[in-house]
């Protein structure tokens, strides 16, 4: 067998209807493991994204543009106006063929194109239909604009509950909510069609950045509830556990430091930190009485203090001595330089068209008996209609009259 060709997803089927980053990048993921995803893009001007990069890179353009091509590396682009009876006719056909739909279009739009769940159900009874949607398909929000900071971070708590009282929300990294939903997603399409093979039927598959913003941030929802609750924001002073925190050194360096079991611990904690109060002190025993005294903010101040009296280097070598987790933290422009990350291949190096080459990151699973496809720098709103339409049957001169009449670029 030859290896290149050998792909998990071989033989699976997408059309993706779909713009910016959270549904594409499910399908840009299934298209690396070797599905064939198309990727449908109303004209002129196609998915929003190529816009929106264009904002988040000074440098990028519709031909030189790293941040959209991430997303949808591996597909096929087609150019096909919807709203034109013969586009819709074309989107049907191209459907008919298909395993998966993938969408994020809002409900409304959906309903209006006859491409809702209900609708496609009858017609197409092995599909499955992949909805990422802001808020979910039910509810007060069903038909508002969702976005990451949006959705995922500020109606979650994550934006606000993550900081200190009175900081700035957190202000994420471009599509870093949209990126984990889209995983959330493309593991809900991997069991239906798991489930499809069982039952030879298809499925709706949904998940929303609001959800997964919520399931992200599982342990504060819970923590926050109860008679137990705690109250957040809090102070980084009051801090659950002093030697699982982060805390600046001599250089200015963040270091994070993660215990296993503080009572086991601890003898290792009072050495390196010369606080033999951790084991004399009854009031530091156990977390709990650490917690129930006050004692947690006077310990996070000793060992702030401390820290800040050696180098982030001098201190990740006494704790790697002794075997504590610890990191220094990174910055985004260290991610390709980082040994680590090459080491394993979680970068694949792309020049553009200005000679400058970009270190992009891959999906984050790796198989020992897969390949996946590398990355590949992608082209103008429908590059590959003339490839996907002949593959349903379309001729060259039906092409050209469908070309002529603007149904497809």
């Amino acid at each position: 067998m030859n290896m290149n060709d050998n792909y998990p997803l071989k033989g699976i089927k997408v059309v993706e209807l779909a713009s910016a980053v959270a549904a594409p990048m499910a399908a840009r993921i299934m298209a690396s493991f070797g599905a064939e995803v198309i990727k449908v893009e109303g004209p002129p001007h196609g998915d929003i994204l190529r816009g929106m990069a264009a904002g988040q890179m000074k440098r990028a353009a519709t031909e030189e543009n790293p941040v959209f091509d991430t997303i949808n590396t591996g597909k096929k682009l087609a150019g096909i106006n919807l709203k034109n009876e013969e586009g819709h006719a074309l989107f049907m056909k191209l459907l008919s063929e298909a395993d998966v739909f993938i969408t994020n279009v809002r409900m409304k739009s959906l309903e209006g194109l006859g491409l809702d769940y209900d609708t496609l159900k009858e017609k197409y009874p092995g599909l499955i239909w992949a909805h990422l949607s802001g808020y979910g398909l039910e509810g007060p929000r069903v038909n508002a604009p969702g976005f990451d900071i949006t959705a995922f971070w500020m109606l979650t708590g994550g934006a606000t509950d993550s900081v200190e009282p009175d900081a700035h929300p957190v202000f994420p990294s471009f599509g870093f909510g949209d990126i984990t939903s889209a995983s959330n997603l493309l593991a809900g399409i991997l069991m239906a069609l798991i489930g499809r093979k069982q039952t030879g039927k298809g499925t709706l598959v949904s998940t929303s950045l609001f959800n997964t913003g919520m399931w992200s941030n599982s342990s504060y929802i819970i923590e926050t509830q109860g008679p137990t609750a705690f109250v957040v924001p809090c102070s980084h002073y009051d801090t659950w556990d002093p030697f699982s925190f982060q805390y600046r050194c001599s250089d200015g360096k963040w270091i994070a430091i993660m215990e296993k079991h503080y009572v086991s611990d601890k003898p290792k904690f009072a050495k390196i930190f010369d606080l033999p109060e951790l084991m004399t002190d009854p009031d530091m025993e156990t977390l709990d009485k650490v917690n129930a005294t006050g004692k947690g903010a006077v310990l996070v101040k000793k060992v702030e203090e401390i820290i800040a009296t050696k180098t982030s280097d001098e201190w990740k070598i006494i704790l790697d001595d002794n075997d504590v987790a610890n990191a220094v933290a990174q910055h985004f422009v260290d991610i390709p330089k980082d040994p680590q990350a090459r080491a394993n291949g979680y970068l694949d190096d792309v020049e553009y068209y200005d000679g400058v080459n970009y270190s992009i990151p891959v999906p984050p699973m790796h198989f020992s008996g897969y390949e996946r496809k590398p990355f590949a720098k992608m082209a103008q709103v429908g590059a590959d209609t003339d490839e996907v339409l002949k593959a349903i049957g379309i001729t060259d001169e039906e092409l050209q009259g469908f070309r002529n009449r603007r149904v497809i670029v």
